[in-house]
């Protein structure tokens, strides 16, 4: 076996026998040649074997920006009215019953069938949730007819007793039927003078002659009540029991093309707001609906929305490919699964789903062209409630002594406290402390010791921040030690702080606060 090598220095130097020895030329490896192509072709190709998480640390090619652009459009479009039919996953069992939704838009396109197409007087109640579809599934509904039916749609925070009902009602059929339905001298038209809106208000017992008109119109007539519970207050609902008693009454004629009465409200109690003579009137039909149930229903309304196919022709399938693995490569991080439980864990209103992603989509620029779990995480802290008491996690030692000593006063049923009794407790502690040490490699730690002065400051400072507060109202002649204080953080706030700092002695003392 030869010696290795020696390189000769550049200095002289003396020369032993391992000098003589013949040298040995080391093999060189040759990489392999590069394939040559022209520059403007290496350019194009450059960024076809970059993967998504590589262009999301750099610079989005020019030649994408347009697409990026046309991607961000169409999801924003895609959030104004997001998919209400979830897709079902594989391991769904079969027998499982449909979602709400499906079934509610299923059930209320049958009543609207009837009352189009055969001329029935049919109604109903759709309750459920804000931001659960209800609006959509009537939309959706009304839109899936064979023939356009009068729409008639009211909304009791808008109409806020019978009259206005009444008036927006002959209005709106009005200018879809093209004739009018209050005599000229029934309705006195406001001038500009005039600030009292009863002036232009049809009398009250116009009302039964109007909507029993509605009926007999040249197509059927879809009247929709939002906020259904809030004409339930109006005084004897008179506008209810007419709707109803027409829709009840209405039979299936030459003279008769049908009404239906759609009331949309999230109140699950509102069949006990009505009289018993406007429930008789009511045919007992309620369609629920619910949002998600499952965080896989959000996970797949997320990549729903967020892969969105884009309607410009300019939009390559090299970049529908590209933005297609960076979603699933965003969906697949555990980070954003996280973030999604948690939200998901707290509310289930999609409305805050869809706020949070037009947030992550507004981030979204050349520089940064795909979606990723930061700016997944400032999307959501911006949807949530700042805390009450953000200093808690920056606290210095004596302050986060005098919270723990707070909370010991408190659990010991002491809500009100002294600077003297927190002195005190602190004292006790060190003692203590001092006395059964913490073992911690193989030696022992106590608490840190405060002189009074330190705490004194330490105590200013958390009436500065406003973490402890006056109870009642101190005399003015009290020093400050002995004024009375409450404490505003709560439990679970300080025992996070206290996690977030660390200090074994600290987290010792405040276990013991039971």
């Amino acid at each position: 076996m030869f010696p290795a090598p020696v390189t000769p220095a550049k200095k002289t130097r003396t020369r032993t026998v391992q000098d003589n020895a013949p040298p040995i030329t080391p093999i060189k490896r040759r990489s392999p040649s590069p394939i040559r192509t022209s520059p403007s072709k290496r350019a194009k190709l450059s960024h076809l074997t970059d993967s998504p998480s590589k262009l999301s640390r750099g610079v989005l090619p020019e030649e994408f920006h347009a697409c990026l652009n046309a991607q961000k459009r169409a999801i924003l479009v895609a959030l104004q009215r997001p998919p209400l039919q979830l897709s079902q996953t594989e391991e769904t069992d079969n027998e499982e019953e449909p979602a709400a939704n499906e079934l509610a838009l299923q059930q209320l396109d049958d009543l609207l069938r009837g009352t189009v197409q055969r001329g029935e007087g049919n109604s109903c109640l759709l309750i459920g949730p804000r931001s659960s579809g209800k609006t959509r599934i009537v939309a959706m509904a009304l839109s899936s007819q064979s023939q356009q039916p009068i729409i008639i749609r009211l909304s009791g925070h808008v109409q806020t007793s019978d009259r206005l009902a009444m008036r927006e009602i002959a209005r709106q059929a009005a200018a879809q039927t093209g004739s009018s339905f209050l005599a000229d001298s029934d309705v006195n038209e406001p001038t500009e003078d005039d600030t009292d809106v009863n002036l232009a208000l049809p009398p009250s017992s116009h009302l039964p002659a109007l909507i029993s008109v509605l009926p007999t119109l040249k197509r059927p007539v879809v009247v929709i009540l939002d906020a259904f519970d809030l004409f339930a207050l109006h005084p004897r609902q008179a506008l209810l029991y007419c709707l109803l008693d027409t829709a009840q009454s209405c039979r299936v004629a030459d003279d008769m093309n049908g009404i239906a009465v759609i009331g949309v409200t999230t109140r699950v109690d509102t069949i006990n707001l009505l009289e018993k003579r406007v429930k008789s009137r009511f045919s007992g039909r309620m369609l629920r609906t619910a949002s998600p149930r499952k965080l896989s229903d959000w996970m797949a309304m997320t990549r729903a929305v967020l892969t969105t196919p884009v309607a410009d022709e300019n939009a390559s399938e090299e970049w529908s490919e590209m933005w297609e693995q960076a979603v699933d490569q965003f969906l697949a991080d555990r980070a954003t699964a996280s973030l999604l439980n948690d939200t998901f864990a707290l509310t289930r209103d999609v409305a805050t789903l869809g706020r949070i992603l037009i947030s992550v989509v507004l981030a979204l620029s050349p520089s940064k062209p795909f979606p990723t779990h930061i700016l997944l995480k400032s999307a959501t802290l911006e949807q949530r409630c700042p805390p009450r008491l953000p200093f808690l996690q920056s606290l210095s030692y004596p302050c986060m002594c005098l919270l723990v000593a707070a909370m010991h006063a408190r659990t010991s049923g002491h809500d009100s406290f002294t600077f003297e009794m927190l002195h005190e407790m602190f004292r006790d502690q060190v003692r203590t402390s001092s006395a059964a040490p913490v073992q911690l490699a193989g030696g022992s730690v106590g608490m840190m010791k405060c002189s009074r002065e330190v705490l004194m400051a330490a105590f200013e400072y958390m009436i500065k921040v406003r973490g402890f507060v006056i109870s009642g109202s101190n005399p003015a002649n009290v020093a400050k030690e002995f004024g009375k204080y409450r404490c505003m953080a709560e439990r679970e706030e300080v025992k996070k702080a206290i996690e977030k700092q660390g200090g074994t002695n600290v987290k010792k003392w405040f276990s013991k606060a039971k």
